[in-house]
């Protein structure tokens, strides 16, 4: 009963899918289907490495690894599409909406299924999450003829992204071990460093001699959140590989909750009443100038 379960569901997600592509909800593009090579190939990558090499149960895997990593590459691609204006600025968000489908399917699966598992040896570890993080970056470059590396480097990124990171961890009580200090230092970086963003974009709007420069300065600022999120992302797959994970579902649902504010703070759409006030103005002047 349980696979016929399992296939109902599936077809009933396939056909909710199919639904809004047909209604024109979802929409299929050369730079929707790039985010989503750049999701799934590291996924992938990911999940073979805990499923075959430390045998790890889907329901762990699924359950905590694709939000975090998802909500890093719909940030990365925000990022690109502000420095570039390019429509990565919303096809960033597949990436988002990826990763929370597939925890979604974690979330489901059996919680009995979680079991203990081998242990990761760190060369090995470090290994494929650094692949994991370098595949999208090549991605982008190679389907970007305009992309330079430079522009994804900037020590100071990194560094205010590291600095935040340690001003909480070290303030932490002692007495906690040290990798759930570093899944509460790395999600308050992510709060402390988006706070920062949000703040610096809207004084960056209201003053005159940024103005041209507030999409690349955006960009550049929002680089420094990616770097946040790939250190939480780190924590969190290091944490999950020892079998730490009882504060994550917490964890992950305060780094929705900021993901969600800096979307509807910076990139968030017109509203329907501002559209409706723009076109009525827009059928105003069309009349004025009949008129004439």
């Amino acid at each position: 009963m349980t696979w016929k379960r399992r296939t109902l569901a599936f077809l009933c997600f396939a056909l909710m899918t199919l639904g809004f592509y047909a209604n024109g909800g979802v929409y299929v593009t050369p730079h929707n289907i790039i985010v989503l090579l750049a999701f799934l190939g590291p996924f992938t990558i990911l999940g073979l490495y805990c499923g075959l090499g430390l045998k790890m149960p889907l329901a762990l895997f699924f359950r905590f690894v694709p939000l975090p990593f998802g909500l890093l590459l719909s940030a990365f691609f925000i990022s690109i599409g502000l420095r570039y204006e390019h429509p990565f600025v919303l096809g960033g968000l597949i990436a988002a909406l990826a990763g929370g489908c597939l925890a979604m399917v974690g979330i489901n699966l059996k919680s009995e299924a979680v079991r203990i598992f081998a242990r990761p040896r760190a060369i090995s570890l470090a290994a494929v999450l650094g692949l994991t993080l370098i595949m999208p970056l090549g991605i982008v470059l190679w389907s970007l003829e305009n992309a330079a590396l430079r522009h994804f480097w900037a020590p100071i990124n990194l560094g205010i992204a590291i600095a935040a990171f340690g001003t909480i961890y070290f303030a932490i009580d002692s007495k906690q071990s040290p990798l759930d200090r570093a899944q509460s230092a790395s999600l308050n970086a992510v709060l402390l460093i988006t706070g920062f963003l949000v703040y610096e974009y809207f004084v960056g709007l209201a003053r005159v001699e940024f103005s041209e420069w507030t999409a690349i300065l955006t960009a550049q600022n929002v680089l420094t959140l990616v770097a946040a999120f790939a250190i939480y992302f780190v924590v969190v797959f290091v944490s999950i590989c020892h079998n730490q994970i009882h504060q994550l579902p917490t964890r992950h649902w305060h780094l929705v909750e900021t993901f969600l504010f800096f979307v509807f703070m910076v990139i968030a759409p017109e509203s329907i009443l501002e559209l409706e006030v723009d076109q009525m103005s827009q059928d105003d002047l069309d009349e004025i100038s009949l008129s004439q």
